[in-house]
């Protein structure tokens, strides 16, 4: 079959046209994300796929970023959280952590005192029909409403169900349950979850609106899906529904994409993009999966996603210096190739700077470059608004920036403005060096050999030594981000002994022997000259070793993102291992859309009941009513026939018909291995027709 796969991702929208039986790329295009209006970027590059593969399409599938993006500007429309089954007492004494979950505006929230049975002695609802009278009183004011209640496993989710059809009887606004979007047990991350979820329908539901008109307007009368974040794909109808399902589902469609291209089953595949590198690890053909909920932006939520891990380095990291050096920020910025591509004023500005001949304290060859306008907006202060006013005919190098406020070079703040994204940065980046050796051809290298020959006077260095001192530093920094991954992975148990930041010193070590290994290899080739030739950073490291310390992996690397060629083959020979690159890397997340699995998953819990320390039975919740069995095959059984039943309906509301392939498997989970909790029935389906 023929699809479309569409990635709207930070800085660029990638399409590719797919074969999903010959796993074969058609036609492939790439244009800029237009940020104000995906609909644009996401029209522009259907228009550079041909049209006549366009009409031979089935099906498109889109990964998008605006779930991701509207949780780390906290963005979304106005909701409210319907909370059933504590006091609102409670819940106010839990303002501070429910903060931390992400949910920081307590009047959001609406609280229904009830107890739930099968876990209290005595149960009793709520008010149902005060809530009915209160409706236009606490509901007029918002876009969308969440309900959630405690324990939903001991009735089968039977308050949020009820909520929802007296709330369906006097709305017409947007609601979703809690119980529809997870079975998580934290009750605080459902809480963020469907209050997120809330928040986000009517961005998805326009979103998707417009993807339609795109698609009308090029006669694409196709299904239309959508990535989730685990990497399988969704309809439109659930998407309209649980949009939270879509936080971070452009890292899974790169994994997806990176998989399909290398046809690996068991690989570490890294996606280079301009902000950040995503890490995830490949097994048996399939991206493994986290077994902890997602956090993005302010949330904590109960969302399952691909185990990947997101490190601040991409081809827009900034590079900065200070008394001791070049050094790698954490901070995206718009490297100065680019910026001087756009304006003119900004090479000339950069040459001027490039003559002085004496040094300065500040970074004051960075531009600043207003990016949205506060005119009108509350809560800035009058030296923001001045800055930002001063900005509105276009980006400003940091002298002349000042010159214009008359304001002091060493008071000048501007960070609140860089964290809202009023405004951003722009300076050395590596893909300024990028552009200086060549490996980027896009961009005139003038503006980055501007920048380079005053930052080689500041730090009296050689200007013709930096790009590949930079290119190092990245090398350096991937090096160790990969290999603190892989230590968290090879030991699952002690993970948090292996964060980036406890293990620096050793992954370190790891580095410079790999380093010596390299120097000493005569059969070193380009990829490693730039490794092969540091040298050891301290005379202790110098002398003969001790021990000999390496961190090597039989895993390949797969690469994918633009920048991802020049510096993956020198970190996969220092891993012992081999890089894997294909001429379709740049767009390997519009092929993870396109190659998304069509797979859904249900688990239908069976408890162990005790009486005391004795087993007196088994218990599954159905249709809000606790069946109860004394032998545990009856009660496997009767799951069994749930799980059947609940798989195929979320078959096709996720959009892959009534007849899918289905396989049951159970599973027992204990304490102290010999204390059964519980026994799991794990319902699969997959599209047929793809098998």
């Amino acid at each position: 079959m023929i699809g479309i796969g569409i990635d709207t991702g930070g800085t660029c929208t990638d399409a590719v046209i797919y074969d999903t039986k010959t796993h074969q790329i058609l036609a492939a295009g790439k244009t800029l994300t237009t940020k104000s209006n995906l609909e644009i970027g996401i029209a522009q590059v259907l228009d550079t796929l041909p049209n006549d593969l366009l009409r031979q399409a089935k099906s498109l599938s889109l990964s998008t970023t605006l779930a991701t993006n509207a949780c780390v500007e906290n963005k979304g429309c106005r909701a409210k959280l319907l909370i059933i089954g504590t006091s609102p007492d409670l819940i106010a004494r839990l303002k501070e952590v429910l903060s931390d979950y992400g949910i920081s505006d307590m009047s959001q929230l609406i609280v229904l005192d009830a107890k739930t049975e099968n876990i209290y002695s005595e149960p009793y609802d709520p008010d149902w029909a005060d809530l009915q009278r209160r409706i236009p009183e606490l509901f007029s004011d918002c876009d969308s409403v969440g309900i959630v209640q405690t324990f939903p496993n001991a009735n089968g989710g039977r308050f949020e169900m009820t909520a929802l059809r007296i709330l369906q009887n006097e709305l017409t606004i947007p609601l979703t349950i809690a119980y529809e979007i997870s079975k998580e047990t934290d009750f605080l991350k459902v809480c963020a979850s469907t209050l997120l979820n809330a928040r986000l329908i009517p961005l998805i539901t326009e979103f998707i609106q417009a993807v339609h008109n795109v698609m009308e307007n090029h006669h694409l009368e196709i299904p239309l899906m959508i990535v989730r974040s685990d990497g399988t794909l969704m309809s439109e109808d659930m998407a309209r529904t649980c949009p939270v399902e879509t936080l971070l589902c452009g890292p899974a469609a790169s994994v997806l994409g990176g998989c399909e291209l290398s046809r690996e089953k068991d690989a570490l595949v890294l996606d280079m993009g301009g902000t950040t590198t995503d890490i995830a690890l490949v097994r048996n053909g399939d991206p493994v999966r986290a077994t902890k909920g997602i956090m993005i932006g302010q949330y904590r939520t109960s969302i399952k996603g691909l185990d990947a891990q997101a490190i601040s380095l991409g081809g827009d990291t900034a590079v900065r210096f200070n008394e001791h050096g070049l050094y790698l920020d954490t901070v995206r910025i718009i490297p100065v190739s680019i910026l001087a591509d756009t304006y003119d004023t900004v090479l000339p500005d950069l040459q001027e700077l490039a003559r002085r001949t004496h040094p300065h304290t500040r970074l004051i060859h960075e531009f600043y470059v207003l990016q949205k306008d506060i005119s009108g907006k509350p809560g800035y202060t009058e030296s923001e608004r001045q800055i930002c006013e001063a900005l509105k005919d276009g980006p400003l190098i940091t002298l002349k920036l000042v010159e214009r406020l008359g304001a002091d070079l060493y008071h000048l703040d501007t960070r609140r403005l860089e964290q809202e994204g009023i405004l951003i940065k722009s300076g050395i980046t590596p893909t300024d060096m990028m552009v200086l050796k060549g490996d980027l051809t896009l961009y005139d290298p003038a503006a980055a050999r501007a920048v380079v020959s005053y930052t080689a006077m500041n730090l009296d260095l050689d200007a013709a030594k930096i790009p590949d001192l930079i290119y190092e530093m990245v090398i350096r920094k991937m090096y160790q981000s990969v290999g603190a991954y892989i230590l968290q992975k090879q030991y699952p148990t002690r993970d948090h002994y292996f964060a980036p930041e406890n293990t620096e010193p050793l992954l370190d070590a790891f580095y410079q022997q790999a380093v010596r290994d390299l120097a000493d290899d005569p059969e070193g080739d380009a990829s490693t000259a730039l490794v092969r030739e540091r040298p050891v950073s301290s005379p202790e490291q110098a002398a003969l070793p001790a021990a000999v310390m390496r961190l090597t992996t039989p895993l390949p690397l797969v690469g994918i993102g633009a920048p991802i060629h020049v510096f993956l083959p020198a970190v996969a020979k220092l891993l012992g291992t081999r890089a894997i690159l294909s001429e379709y890397s740049h767009v390997a997340n519009a092929l993870g859309a396109a190659a998304g699995r069509k797979t859904a998953y249900v688990d239908v819990p069976i408890a162990a009941d005790y009486d005391g320390f004795s087993l007196a039975g088994y218990s599954v919740m159905h249709n809000c009513r606790k069946h109860l069995f004394e032998e545990a095959d009856d009660a496997i059984a009767f799951a069994k026939e749930i799980a059947l039943e609940a798989i195929r309906r979320r078959a096709v509301f996720q959009g892959f018909g009534d007849d899918p392939q289905i396989e049951l498997s159970v599973q027992e989970k204990y304490i102290r291995k010999t204390i059964l909790v519980e026994i799991i029935i794990h319902a699969e389906a997959k599209e047929r027709s793809a098998y």
